[in-house]
């Protein structure tokens, strides 16, 4: 799911060409053999050898200048920019001339070591040396000739990075970057964090020796983060890993690779999580976001509707692209679009974070000019719906090192990223880094709502409509999630069976995210509900007290087949008949009592009872009986020695003055 890539070799064959043995007089012959034995270390890759081989060459001859630039590329390819821009200084001191590549070369050594001005200064000084005769350099071979053409096609995207890298330094307000630790960090690679709203539980995922990715998660306790462990419920003997979470924390997103199922080398798979914590069975995503080719990295949108992610399907810019997918009713995703040539190069773009309010997304390059290898970038989503040019986050979050999978929290005040910077426990570490205020994100407030029947204290399953955005269709459990711009009004509107139309406008405050924002949307029942009283043994039989213009009353049952709430004609039939001659009567009173069996939960159960007395009040209203004279009760479930299809039922209790 994650691309490890080692441009070490290329680097080192890139950068070789650039200075030949025959660039410089060389006096001592053991100084020639030692060179050329560098430049066939070097060739090979073993940077550490051929700078010590280098150094002997200097040493049996000082003056030699190609040596000493031979140990500013391997430092460079070290990693050591400050002593590459020594090394590189030190020619020119000696020698302004030596090459007109080589201020190119130190350009972007001072660039990857973060000292942007200094960068700046010498990309333009090696532009103004373009009007000077070639011959006028003494390091004027066609190889030499031929980078600096490879140079200038860059030239233009580096200056232009320095300038952008010296602006956001300073509306970038991030003075310090901090390592997790070692209980989360390990000598393997980590990386990929997501932390829930809480800022209690982190996952990230786990790369070890032998080349498998696993997902890990910890907790946040009083001494720190506890030692990561294995999810079980998703880790398999294939790879598995960067996962994200909607913000409501009800549905997770990871990536899984080689499962039977998939469609790919690695798949976006999605699971439910209860209100528990627990996560479900996983599937691979239904409809077109995944692909045959590699799909991983996904970052799931504040309220879930769309998901943005890595591929390297047909048809990209690059090795692999950033796309968007939007979920569509039935719950399947439609056709990727890809993020266009602003976001996406010929080279990789991955681990895309979409920001709460959804226009700012921060993802990793190697294709936008860097600071030295894969760096974190930044862009914004304008009114027109087009991506800005992107922005390199720059110190301290980028260095000369690999970068990679910024997440930022609920609050959006605290970020989280791997990076493979010296200092750390492993290859890649997870850091994080605190802010003062959001990041480039307008406040979003995580808005939760339940609907709730006010009388029963229950949940309902009902539409929400909205004013300005679409309308939601609650679970059995009543509950819907929004992300709110803080300082926006919500207006809305419930119509439901049962219940009188409901309508309210709320004012959402900006809020911390920690927890959620709850709006309780109270449904009053048409019906009159009066306080729990006992279950009382009804008797089927109709009973009638003679004594006239007194109190008289009449009760009758009707069953329920199992986990059902409309009525069978056969009982219908029967309640239609136990009607007929109260209509007649001075009716005072019609209590509606409804029940369940012990089967399901608690709460499912005492909903099933109240959908059970609505079905019968609805008949005995349609039946000509006043509204004002109907109370419901819901008894949830009857726990006694009858058989449970006995307590399936509505007990009706009808109170008439003769």
């Amino acid at each position: 799911m994650n691309r490890f890539y080692s441009l070490l070799p290329l680097i080192a064959l890139f950068c070789l060409c650039s200075f030949p043995v025959q660039a410089q007089l060389v006096k001592s012959p053991s100084a020639a053999d030692i060179y050329r034995e560098a430049e066939a270390a070097l060739l090979e890759g073993r940077a550490d050898q051929a700078l010590k081989l280098f150094e002997r060459s200097l040493k049996a001859q000082p003056g030699l200048s190609a040596a000493r630039r031979g140990m500013g590329l391997c430092y460079a390819i070290l990693r050591d920019y400050p002593k590459a821009i020594e090394q590189y200084e030190a020619v020119l001191k000696a020698d302004s001339l030596f090459s007109r590549a080589l201020y190119y070369q130190l350009g972007e050594a001072y660039y990857k070591a973060g000292e942007h001005k200094k960068a700046l200064e010498y990309f333009n000084r090696f532009e103004e040396l373009q009007k000077v005769g070639v011959d006028t350099f003494s390091m004027n071979t066609e190889r030499e000739v031929g980078d600096e053409q490879r140079y200038l096609s860059k030239l233009e995207s580096n200056i232009r990075a320095c300038e952008v890298t010296l602006d956001s330094v300073k509306f970038v307000n991030i003075t310090k970057v901090s390592n997790l630790g070692n209980a989360v960090n390990s000598k393997d690679d980590d990386y990929f964090p997501y932390i829930t709203n809480d800022q209690r539980q982190l996952f990230f995922t786990r790369k070890t020796d032998n080349g498998d990715e696993d997902l890990f998660a910890s907790r946040r306790e009083r001494s720190g983060w506890s030692r990561g462990s294995a999810v079980k419920a998703i880790n398999t003997e294939g790879d598995e890993g960067m996962c994200t979470l909607v913000r409501d924390g009800r549905r997770l997103y990871f990536t899984a690779c080689g499962r039977e199922g998939g469609l790919g080398i690695c798949d976006i798979w999605e699971a439910l999580v209860s209100a528990g914590g627990e996560i479900g069975e996983a599937s691979p995503l239904k409809g077109y976001a995944n692909s045959a080719k590699w799909e991983s990295q996904a970052s799931i949108s504040c309220d879930g509707s769309t998901i943005f992610f890595a591929s390297e399907r047909e048809g990209g810019l690059g090795k692999s692209d950033l796309y968007f997918s939007k979920r569509q009713a039935d719950g399947s995703w439609s056709e990727p679009a890809n993020l266009g040539p602003r976001i996406n190069t010929d080279d990789y773009e991955e681990a895309p974070f979409i920001t709460n309010d959804g226009r700012t997304l921060y993802f990793s390059s190697y294709g936008h000019p860097g600071m030295g290898d894969q760096d974190i970038f930044m862009s914004w989503l304008d009114d027109n719906g087009e991506w800005s040019p992107p922005v390199n986050l720059g110190p301290p979050i980028n260095t000369a090192f690999r970068e990679l999978g910024l997440f930022l929290s609920a609050d959006g005040t605290t970020g989280y990223f791997a990076s493979e910077r010296p200092g750390g426990f492993g290859k890649l570490d997870i850091y994080q880094f605190q802010l003062d205020e959001q990041l480039y994100s307008e406040p979003i407030t995580f808005v939760e709502g339940l609907v709730i029947d006010s009388a029963l204290d229950l949940p309902v399953a009902a539409t929400v409509e909205f004013t300005d955005r679409p309308s939601i269709t609650t679970g059995e459990d009543g509950r819907f999630f929004l992300c709110i711009p803080a300082g926006d009004s919500l207006d809305i509107s419930v119509r439901k069976n049962y219940f009188h139309p409901y309508q309210n406008i709320f004012i959402i405050p900006k809020w911390e995210n920690k927890q959620f924002y709850t709006l309780e949307i109270l449904l009053k029942s048409v019906f009159e509900f009066p306080p729990p009283q006992p279950a009382r043994q009804a008797d089927t039989t109709t009973v009638i007290t003679p004594p006239r213009e007194k109190p008289q009353e009449y009760y009758h049952t009707i069953f329920f087949d199992f986990n059902k709430v409309n009525i069978s004609l056969e009982e219908l039939d029967l309640l239609n008949e136990f009607l007929l001659p109260l209509k007649g009567k001075n009716v005072q009173r019609l209590e509606i009592a409804g029940y369940a069996d012990d089967i399901g939960t608690d709460i499912y159960n005492m909903q099933l009872s109240e959908e059970r007395a609505k079905q019968v009040a609805l008949i005995v209203t349609r039946s000509g009986f006043g509204i004002d004279k109907i109370s419901l009760e819901a008894r949830g479930e009857l726990i006694n020695d009858e058989p449970k299809e006995k307590n399936r039922k509505v007990e009706l209790r009808v109170t008439t003055l003769e």
